[in-house]
C-alpha cells in the first residue's frame, strides 16, 4: 500500500476544522476559494474548457467557458496550474492552442486570471472515446508498456465503410456490440477497441464464432447471437465486405467526427468538474479506473483494473492506494465500510485482508466472470455471472454463495440493479432484453427492449417510480445508441435518442430530482423524463465512462477508463456538479431512496475478513431450468462439463480422470478459454488455437498477430517455459501482448499444464 499525504500542511487540518464537508448552500464552501477570468482569441462558436489543477494534490476543477468568460469555484487553496484547452467533441479545424498560467487560490479569496489565446489549426477528429493517435501505449500493471501504436488516418464513414449490402449486414448485425474504430483500426492491439488482423479466411473464422460457435467457451449458452439472424448468402457477403476493406494490408484509420450534439451554453455556464487524479507510477500504470462507489462517511473507493483499489477523501483530495486487490470493474461498500469485488472479492482496509468465495477450482470458478454487484437491504449482495449466464447471491447469514442458471436464451447477465421492490433486474448482454428475478418466488421474466439487434444491453437502473431505465450500447448511429424506459406492468418500452453520432451508452443513473444521467464516449447526457430532453456536458477529456453513482445532492461521480487506458492519463475519480454555486458538499453519499443505499438499511453485524477463500458446490438452485428451456425451443442440450460445471457428463465423473486435470480443465475456463481454443483444428480467438503447442516453437501459427516480444523469445514451449510463462507472463516475455497477469499458485499451474497437455494432444 502507498499513501500520498497531501502537502498543504496546516491549511488542510484548518479545513477539516472548519468542517469542509458541511452544507453551505449558495456560498462557497469554508476554507475554499474562487477563480475567474476572461478569455479573448476564441474563435466563433467553439466551446473551450478552463481546468485549474492544484499542483500539490493533483485535484482539478474544471468549467466551460462561455461568453469569454470562466470561474470556478470551492478550490482547495493553493498553487494552481491553469489551462484553457478546446472542449472535447467538437467538429473544427479553425482553433486556439492550449494555454497555461500559474495562479494562487487563497481561502475566502477570489483569485483573477486571464488569457489571451493565439489561432492554430487542426486535424479533423474522430468518434469514439480511445485514443487513436499521439503514440498509443497499452498500460498494463507491472509490465512494461507495449510500443506506441500507429497514428490513425482519419477519414469520413462513407470513406471507411465504402456503401452497399456488405456495409448494411455490418451494421446492423455486428456494430450493436461492436465501435465502428473496431473495424477501421486495423491495427492489433489489446482492449478495449483490439482485435487481431484478418484475412479472407480469418474474418470467416471470426463471422462463423459469432454466429455458430459457443459465446465465452460455452456450448451449451448457444452463441453470441441468433443464426437465423445471419443466412448463409448474407454471411458470404459480410466475409467479402469485411476482407476486402478491412484486410492484413489496410491502413489503420479512424472514422471521422462529422456532427455533435447541440449544446446548452446556459447550463454548461453552471456545471463544474472536480478530477482527484492518480497518476500512473513507475511499474503500475493505471489501465483504467471503471466504478466509484461511496461509504457511509461520505468517502470514496475507486475500482481499478490495474490491480489495485483506491481509497480517497473528496473533501481534502487524500487518496490510498491498495495494491493486488484490484483487478476488477465491479465494486460495491458495505456497511463497515469494507469492500466487495467482483470475484466476488471481499477485502478489509484495516487489515488489507481480502476473501476469496469461489465454486469448486482453484480460482473462483463461474465468478470469474461476475460482472456486477449490488447490496438488498438484508445485507445479501448480489451477482451477475456475464459468461456462466447465471445470477448468484452472496448470503450474509450462512456467509455462502448460491447461483441460479437464468433459463432465457442468450440471456448473459451483465449490469444487476435492484427495483424499489427489491425485485433484481438484470441487463441481457446478447439478447437486447432485460429480465427481473423475484427472490421469493425465484421465477424470471425477460422483457425485451428492442428489436434493433443484436445489440449489447450493458447497464439499467430503476427510477423512483420503479420504471427500469437501461440503454443499448453500440455504434450504428442512432439506431442502436439509444436510452430506454420500460414500464414493468404493461412491458411497454420507449426509446429516446442518444444524439451524438456513432455513441457508445454504456450506464445510466437516475439522479434525487428525477433526471436521468447517461454514460457515453466524451460526454455525459442528463435527460429530463419530463420535457424529454437531452443536456450534454463534454468531458475532461476523451474517454468512455462505464459507471455512473450519483450522490444525495445530485454530484454524478464517474471514472475517466479509456483515458486511463489508451492515453496514460493514470486513475481518475471524477464528480460532476450542474450547478456549481449549489455545492454543499465534496463528501459523497447515496441518496435514502436510492437502490444503492440499500446496504445501510442493514442493522446487523459486519462480516469479518480472514483471508482465505471459502468453496463452494457448482450446482445452481434451479437444476436442468436452462436446458428444460433448450428443449421447449427444439434444442437439445449440449453436455460440458468444463462450461457447464453443474452437468456431471463423463468427464466429471470418470474415474480415469484425475482431480488434478478436473481442476485444469476448470482453470482453463476460467482465465483462458475467452481468447484460447484447444481442440484440434479449432479457431483463433484474440490468442491462437493451442492444438499441439508443447514442442512448437512460440509464435509460429500463421494468421496471428503476435507480439514482435513473443517472435524474438526463441522459446519452445515445454512444461518448464509454460509454467514460467503462465506464472508471469512479461517477466518471461517483456512486452508480450498476452492481457494477463499471470497465476501465482503453484498446484494451480501444475493443474492447468496437465490439462493443456492432454487437451491439445501431447
Amino acid at each position: 500500500m502507498t499513501t500520498l499525504k497531501i502537502p498543504v500542511g496546516f491549511i488542510i487540518k484548518a479545513l477539516l476544522f472548519l468542517g469542509l464537508s458541511q452544507p453551505v448552500l449558495g456560498d462557497r464552501l469554508p476554507g475554499t476559494g474562487e477563480l475567474s477570468g476572461r478569455v479573448t482569441g476564441l474563435p466563433a462558436d467553439l466551446l473551450a474548457t478552463a481546468l485549474a489543477r492544484h499542483t500539490g494534490t493533483g485535484v482539478g476543477f474544471m468549467v466551460f467557458v462561455v461568453d469569454g468568460r470562466y470561474r470556478a469555484v470551492n478550490l482547495f487553496p493553493g498553487e494552481y496550474e491553469v489551462t484553457v484547452a478546446p472542449a472535447v467533441g467538437q467538429v473544427f479545424t479553425a482553433g486556439f492552442a492550449p494555454a497555461t498560467q500559474p495562479v494562487e487560490v487563497a481561502a475566502g479569496e477570489n483569485a483573477t486570471l486571464d488569457f489571451s489565446l493565439s489561432p492554430r489549426t487542426y486535424e479533423p477528429d474522430y468518434v469514439g472515446g480511445m485514443t487513436y493517435k499521439g503514440g498509443w501505449s497499452e498500460a498494463r500493471s507491472g509490465m512494461a508498456p507495449l510500443p506506441p501504436s500507429p497514428d490513425a488516418t482519419v477519414a469520413p464513414y462513407d470513406e471507411i465503410f465504402p456503401p452497399g449490402p456488405g456495409r448494411n449486414i455490418l451494421e446492423r448485425r455486428c456494430m450493436g456490440c461492436h465501435t465502428v474504430q473496431l473495424f477501421a483500426y486495423n491495427f492489433g492491439r489489446v482492449y478495449a477497441s483490439g482485435r487481431p488482423l484478418h484475412d479472407r479466411a480469418g474474418w470467416a473464422a471470426t463471422v462463423d464464432r459469432m454466429r455458430d460457435g459457443a459465446a465465452f467457451g460455452k456450448p451449451n449458452k448457444q452463441s453470441y447471437f441468433d443464426a437465423d439472424l445471419l443466412s448463409d448468402a448474407d454471411r458470404d457477403i459480410l466475409v467479402d465486405y469485411l476482407a476486402d476493406n478491412f484486410g492484413p494490408e489496410a491502413e489503420p484509420r479512424a472514422v471521422q467526427l462529422e456532427a455533435e450534439p447541440a449544446l446548452d451554453l446556459d447550463a454548461l455556464s453552471k456545471a463544474q468538474y472536480v478530477e482527484y487524479h492518480f497518476p500512473n507510477l513507475p511499474g503500475r500504470p493505471k489501465a483504467g479506473t471503471h466504478h466509484i462507489g461511496f461509504t457511509s462517511e461520505g468517502h470514496v473507493w475507486a475500482s481499478e483494473r490495474s490491480n489495485s483499489l483506491i481509497w480517497l477523501d473528496p473533501t481534502t483530495g487524500e487518496h490510498k492506494e491498495y495494491f493486488d486487490h484490484g483487478r476488477t470493474e465491479g465494486l460495491v461498500v458495505d456497511k463497515d465500510d469494507s469492500v466487495w469485488i467482483n470475484g466476488p472479492r471481499h477485502f478489509d482496509p484495516q487489515t488489507e485482508l481480502h476473501d476469496v468465495y469461489a465454486f469448486a477450482g482453484p480460482d473462483g470458478g463461474a465468478f470469474t466472470f461476475v460482472s456486477t454487484l449490488i447490496f438488498d437491504s438484508s445485507g445479501d449482495l448480489w451477482l451477475s455471472l456475464l459468461a456462466d449466464g447465471g445470477i448468484g447471491k452472496w448470503d450474509r447469514a450462512t456467509d455462502s454463495v448460491v447461483w441460479w442458471d437464468v433459463p432465457i436464451l442468450r440471456s448473459r447477465p451483465y449490469g444487476i440493479t435492484l427495483d424499489h421492490d427489491e425485485n433484481v433486474w438484470f441487463a441481457e448482454y446478447h439478447n437486447s432484453s432485460v429480465a427481473r428475478f423475484d427472490p421469493k418466488s425465484e421465477t424470471f421474466r425477460s422483457y425485451l427492449i428492442t428489436d434493433e439487434g443484436p445489440t449489447n444491453m450493458r447497464r439499467l437502473a430503476a427510477d423512483a417510480d420503479n420504471m427500469i431505465w437501461t440503454i443499448t450500447w453500440g455504434s450504428w448511429g442512432m439506431q442502436n445508441g439509444g436510452l430506454f424506459r420500460l414500464d414493468p406492468d404493461t412491458a411497454v418500452v420507449t426509446k429516446y435518442p442518444v444524439k451524438i453520432p456513432f455513441a457508445n451508452p454504456y450506464d445510466v443513473a437516475p439522479d434525487p430530482d428525477g433526471d436521468l444521467w447517461v454514460a457515453t464516449d466524451n460526454y455525459l447526457a442528463r435527460f429530463d423524463p419530463r420535457q424529454e430532453s437531452f443536456t450534454y456536458y463534454p468531458m475532461l477529456t476523451r474517454s468512455d465512462v462505464p459507471r455512473l453513482s450519483i450522490t444525495a445532492e445530485g454530484a454524478v461521480w464517474h471514472a475517466l477508463r479509456n483515458a486511463g487506458h489508451s492515453a496514460g492519463y493514470g486513475g481518475t475519480a471524477v464528480a460532476l456538479y450542474p450547478d456549481k454555486d449549489n455545492i454543499q458538499t465534496y463528501a459523497a453519499r447515496y441518496p435514502v431512496t436510492s437502490v444503492h443505499g440499500f446496504i445501510q438499511k442493514y442493522s446487523g453485524s459486519p462480516t469479518k475478513v480472514a483471508g482465505i477463500t471459502k468453496r463452494f458446490p457448482p450446482e445452481p438452485q434451479n437444476p436442468g431450468a436452462f436446458d428444460k428451456m433448450l428443449r421447449a425451443k427444439g434444442i437439445e442440450p449440449v453436455a460440458d462439463a468444463i462450461s457447464r460445471p453443474n452437468q456431471r457428463d463423463a468427464m466429471a465423473e470418470s474415474p480415469t480422470v484425475s482431480e488434478a486435470n478436473r481442476a485444469g480443465a476448470a482453470l482453463f475456463t476460467q482465465q483462458c478459454a475467452a481468447c484460447h481454443t484447444v481442440e484440434q483444428g479449432g479457431t483463433h480467438l484474440n490468442g491462437p488455437n493451442l492444438w499441439g503447442i508443447f514442442g512448437s516453437k512460440a509464435a509460429s501459427q500463421p494468421g496471428v498477430a503476435y507480439s514482435d516480444a513473443l517472435k524474438d523469445s526463441g522459446l519452445v514451449w515445454t512444461e518448464s517455459t509454460m509454467d514460467a510463462y503462465i506464472h508471469r507472463p512479461n517477466q518471461l516475455v517483456p512486452n508480450t501482448t498476452m492481457a494477463f497477469i499471470g497465476i501465482a499458485d503453484e498446484t494451480a499451474r501444475d493443474d492447468l499444464i496437465g490439462y493443456l497437455q492432454s487437451a491439445t494432444g501431447n
